[in-house]
């Protein structure tokens, strides 16, 4: 860009016109050709002194431009290339920290501790944070240039840059103690990374799986404690949160367990933002995990906040009978359904045959019970007759472990 500089001369290289004199007058008059060549000479090498100069410096702040402009330019398409981490949370102290699962050797020391359809999940110790343990998420990307994706690794792609924006959006963006916050968010050229905090307990799913096995334990109090951190988790999505957020697929295996035994809501690949106007949203896909799934959402794709009531009902029943929807007893039942079995059991004379062996004589069954007839209230096929969250979660509450 060029512009116009008006050039200022400093007041001291300007010689003030003295009036000539008498003398001066005759002198002139005696030699005038001397004087006026003497001057001319003068000027004349003022102008060559004062082209070359400004030739130089003309050339040489050209120079300084040009490097200048380079080493913005380079420094635009590094920050392009590698945007550093976007950090969520407090408890990184600086980008640095993150630097260790993008090196070849931070990788290979990291732990494996599951793995799903999008990537693996890793343990590690947060640098610099005196024994701070965190989860990295690892989402591979084809590693394609655009031209040579396929159908299959765009719909795979678009896919998991989705999930990875929903998590971003929600839970890189909002704070509660029964959401697992997202601590930040690292690109490279052919993953992207998701840094949370670590819960050794694992999942809900992990627990009732280890009950099942005889490898722990998980009392009737700790179970409600779940439950109650659930209702209190959904209830700040639905409710205290705007727009509303809808999280499509609860089930036991996002809700996992910190060292306290208190409820984190986590997974929000496939969560949807709902404005306050909306009644509903229409999806051109159906979304979520079988058994946990409203039935008004698998037949018309439409989607509320009462399908995610109608999930907190399925997990209810989960942490009372102790068993799955997946579970091949219920397909050696007339009703083929967790859901089914549960209200057929609910208005027989004995409800507790329900509840998990396991569970049973420990003097908490009339809790049980009355937690199976929240769940059956929330599970009910129309989804304007189930309670919203709030109520579901006083009558939780009411309930005294």
């Amino acid at each position: 860009m060029k512009e116009l500089v008006e050039l200022t001369v400093p007041k001291r290289y300007i010689f003030a016109e003295k009036k000539p004199t008498n003398n001066s007058r005759s002198s002139n008059a005696q030699a005038p050709s001397s004087g006026g060549d003497h001057h001319k000479r003068k000027r004349a090498l003022v102008w060559v002194v004062g082209f070359f100069a400004g030739a130089i410096g003309g050339g040489l702040s050209g120079f300084i431009f040009i490097v200048t402009f380079k080493l913005v330019l380079a420094t635009i398409r590094g920050a392009a290339k590698d945007p550093g981490p976007s950090i969520f949370s407090p408890l990184i102290k600086k980008a640095d920290d993150l630097a260790f699962p993008g090196k070849q050797d931070g990788q290979a020391s990291l732990e494996i501790i599951g793995k799903g359809g999008c990537g693996e999940v890793y343990k590690a110790e947060l640098p610099g944070s005196n024994g701070k343990l965190i989860a990295i998420k690892k989402i591979i990307q084809p590693p394609k240039d655009a031209a040579e994706l396929t159908d299959e690794d765009s719909k795979l792609l678009n896919k998991k840059m989705r999930q990875i924006r929903s998590e971003i959006t929600t839970v890189g963006q909002i704070r509660h103690r029964n959401l697992l916050p997202l601590l930040a968010h690292v690109s490279r050229p052919d993953c992207h990374y998701l840094v949370y905090e670590f819960m050794k307990n694992g999942s809900l799913q992990d627990l009732l799986h280890q009950v099942s096995v005889g490898t722990r334990e998980l009392d009737w109090v700790a179970r409600l404690r779940i439950a109650k951190g659930v209702a209190a988790g959904l209830e700040y999505l639905h409710r205290s949160h705007s727009p509303r957020i809808i999280h499509r697929d609860l089930k036991p295996g996002n809700i996992l367990v910190d060292d306290e035994m208190e409820a984190r809501i986590a997974d929000f690949g496939l969560a949807k933002a709902m404005p306050n106007a909306y009644t509903h949203v229409t999806t051109s896909n159906l979304a979520g995990t079988v058994g946990y799934i409203a039935p008004e959402y698998h037949q018309t794709l439409k989607f509320t906040d009462k399908c995610d009531i109608y999930s907190f009902g399925v997990i209810l029943c989960v942490l009372v009978m102790g068993k799955l929807p997946s579970d091949e007893f219920f397909q050696h039942t007339d009703e083929m359904s967790l859901v089914k079995w549960m209200r057929n059991v609910m208005v027989s004379d004995n409800p507790t045959q329900a509840i998990h062996t396991k569970l049973i004589g420990k003097g908490f069954e009339e809790q049980m019970v009355l937690v199976l007839k929240i769940a059956y209230f929330c599970t009910l096929d129309d989804p304007k007759e189930r309670p919203n969250i709030k109520d579901a979660r006083c009558m939780l509450y009411q309930i005294k472990s």
